[in-house]
């Protein structure tokens, strides 16, 4: 909808210039209350008291949007695309606020996204500056209706936020705590610019403080003390003053030095999470405000002291569980759920929350299956297929490498692909059909896309002067190449589409696409397959899975790559080749050889990052760079897809035909876990013996249980037991 539609004739409005956290404050008046509403929108971001008293515990909302038309030539790449804008706005209801007669109403903003001022990654990305806009709808108990907008009779003062940043963190001022209350020192408003946009009211979960933990002082070292949140976390310490009048320091980081210093080695050390609090109060609490930080440490000034810290993130509760007798299929639970939820922040799930903080397609699509299956994040993710259909380029179906888009390396069918993936696992997951339905030409746009980016069949090439990434961070240099890996994901998008296509009657575009297949697959088996070994590239970095995913290569390929990591201490691939191998393996019945690669202790392992204190899971292999990077995490999903066997039949979407079909490797003999569908809860244990296995099944309908090749049931709606003697 345009801006009338949603807020009337209400103003944009701002302050003056060198703020950018201004109080802005107003007033209505309203005999005898019956009910109000405020839809409203505060840019970057923005918090709203009524009558001294907070509205919503939302925190960074609106949640981020690809804005308005902005100047893309600061990037550190070319992108000449026209893109689609939307900004959102917040709808509450205020009536338990208002009260008969004179109401006060302030909201103070924060730079946010919109107006974010440096960057240290990727170029300068401001949309605008600080501005606010809102309208409150009310009525009293004898129905006489009340409208309220924004307008330049409204006033503004510098708020205790003298500095704001995303990336760097804030400062503020104590002694200017009190703009809630104040009265003096007020200033007109400015009318702000319009921006050309379309507007929505925002239906995502916005960030909540969703736990709280008490830190642990690991050391005192003089002017600083450092202290242990005892997991990476993405929110921010909350401190108070030991003195009047103290000027606080926090700098947060992701791990510490042998002599109890920060460091800032998987962090930008050009961009330190720091906060600054001057003039505190003794005994006066202090944390930011617009920002939140990526960290399992932080060092403290010692003229203050911890309070708690506030673990922050979308409102996604976790709707999964899952428990065994391996350590390491535990750790890959919790740590892949610590990582996911640290990463999902204003409805974008980023790559990290302390460095880029970006929504990267690859990323974004590699884990979009197992956020799904595992947290309440439907919601949150058909707002950001909105962000990627936003950053698809209206003249040649181009789609960028994060969503909104802000810069960021990538490729072709690994980033831009999310446009097919998301849409297509969300039809799978939850049976939205219409959802699929509504992005299929956007689907095929990017699809012709892909196809005058080929060369010989092979897509091989993205925007000029951009980036062409194939697969990503393996353990060691890149040997598989970029178009294989390309034309294999796009294939792959095209098998997925054509499926769902089918489900939803559109059999022309389905039969199209089994063409389109057909022919990439050829291109493939040309350029890449030796009729000499079996193998594609000679199996690097798990290329014959990318292969066999696709349906190429037959058993021979498949044999040398059972061979091959039959014998290997670790994964060798990367974040699309580990997902891709550990799934054709359990897909092939070889749950022994995925789960020694799960639960390996080489290099490329989850192992090594566990014996190393990791709490989340990293971006590299080695620990390079960030430490809190769920897209090596995706294979989560498959402890519940293929280990406790929760799937559904290869025609069903929405887990309308259940199949509980478990693969127990050796060395795990007990294991229980549940997901929740749109269905009901299924949730599957078992513990095995020398002599006897026994099963637990809750579905929510009928459904059918398949163990090995000769055991199958049918299953009754509520829980199941199935015992099965080996000696019988």
């Amino acid at each position: 909808m345009n801006f009338s539609e949603l807020f009337g004739n209400a103003q944009w409005v701002t302050c003056g210039s060198g703020c950018t956290s201004p109080v802005i404050k107003g007033s209505f008046f309203i005999e005898e209350p019956k009910k109000a509403e405020i839809t409203i929108c505060g840019l970057g971001f923005f918090r709203l008291w009524i009558n001294g008293r907070e509205v919503s515990e939302d925190k960074f909302v609106p949640v981020n949007s690809q804005y308005c038309k902005r100047d893309l030539t600061a990037f550190e790449y070319p992108i000449l695309d026209e893109l689609s804008y939307r900004t959102y706005a917040v709808r509450y209801d205020i009536s338990k606020f208002v009260i008969d007669g004179k109401n006060d109403i302030r909201v103070i903003l924060g730079c946010g996204w919109f107006a974010q001022q440096k960057r240290s990654a990727e170029g300068f990305a401001k949309y605008g500056d600080i501005k606010l806009c809102y309208k409150i709808d009310a009525e009293n108990k004898s129905g006489k209706k009340y409208t309220f907008v924004s307008d330049e009779s409204l006033e503004w003062k510098q708020s205790r936020i003298i500095e704001n940043n995303i990336y760097f963190g804030e400062v503020h001022d104590m002694s200017l705590a009190d703009e809630l209350t104040a009265n003096n020192d007020f200033q007109s408003v400015i009318k702000a610019p319009a921006h050309e946009t379309q507007f929505f009211v925002q239906d995502c979960p916005a960030d909540r403080v969703e736990r709280v933990i008490k830190p642990t002082k690991l050391f005192d070292l003089g002017e600083v003390s450092i202290y242990d949140m005892g997991e990476n976390i993405s929110g921010y310490p909350v401190v108070s003053a030991t003195v009047d009048g103290a000027d606080i320091t926090v700098r947060c980081s992701e791990e510490i030095n042998p002599d109890g210093t920060l460091n800032f080695d998987s962090c930008d050390r050009g961009q330190i999470q720091k906060d600054e609090y001057h003039s505190a109060k003794k005994g006066e609490e202090c944390m930011p405000w617009f920002t939140w930080h990526g960290f399992r440490y932080f060092e403290l000034t010692n003229n203050a002291e911890p309070v708690r810290c506030e673990i922050v993130h979308s409102n996604c509760a976790v709707t999964s569980s899952f428990e065994s007798d391996s350590e390491m299929l535990n750790w890959l639970y919790d740590a892949y759920i610590r990582t996911q939820l640290s990463n999902m922040h204003s409805g974008v799930p980023s790559d990290c929350p302390h460095i880029e903080r970006l929504g990267y397609t690859g990323d974004g699509q590699l884990c979009c299956e197992a956020a799904m299956m595992l947290l309440d994040s439907q919601k949150f993710y058909k707002k950001w297929l909105e962000d990627i259909s936003d950053c698809q380029s209206i003249g040649n179906g181009h789609v960028q490498h994060t969503a909104p888009f802000m810069g960021g390396g990538g490729g072709p069918a690994g980033w831009g692909g999310a446009i097919a993936v998301v849409p297509y696992e969300m039809y799978k997951i939850y049976g939205d059909k219409e959802t699929f339905r509504r992005y299929l030409p956007k689907i095929l746009r990017y699809f012709d896309y892909l196809d005058s980016r080929s060369s010989g069949g092979l897509v091989c090439r993205e925007e000029e002067g951009g980036w062409c990434l194939g697969d990503w961070c393996p353990p060691e240099q890149i040997t598989i190449c970029e178009p294989f890996v390309n034309t294999a994901l796009y294939i792959k998008q095209m098998m997925m589409t054509k499926e769902a296509s089918e489900a939803i009657g559109e059999s022309e575009t389905a039969a199209m696409l089994e063409k389109r297949i057909e022919e990439k697959k050829q291109a493939i088996l040309s350029a890449y397959y030796s009729p000499q070994t079996g193998s594609f590239i000679g199996d690097a970095q798990g290329a014959n899975s990318f292969a066999i995913d696709i349906g190429l290569g037959g058993e021979r390929a498949f044999n040398n790559t059972k061979k091959k990591y039959d014998a290997a201490d670790a994964f060798d691939t990367g974040i699309f080749g580990t997902d891709i191998l550990t799934r054709v393996l359990f897909e092939r019945g070889c749950a022994d050889t995925a789960f020694r690669l799960l639960t390996s202790t080489g290099k490329g392992s989850f192992y090594n990052m566990k014996k190393q204190g990791a709490t989340t899971i990293w971006e590299n292999w080695d620990g390079e760079r960030s430490h809190s990077h769920p897209m090596f995490g995706a294979v989560t999903r498959y402890l519940f897809s293929f280990i406790l066997g929760i799937t559904q039949e290869k025609d069903s979407a929405g887990y309308e035909k259940i199949v509980i079909a478990p693969q127990i490797p050796d060395g795990l003999n007990r294991t229980s876990g549940h997901i929740t569908t749109v269905r009901g809860e299924i949730a599957v244990s078992f513990v095995r013996t020398e002599r006897e296995m026994d099963f637990y099944v809750t579905v929510p309908q009928k459904a059918w249980f398949t163990y090995g090749s000769d055991c199958e049931f049918e299953l009754w709606e509520g829980e199941n037991h199935i015992h099965i003697d080996f000696e019988e």
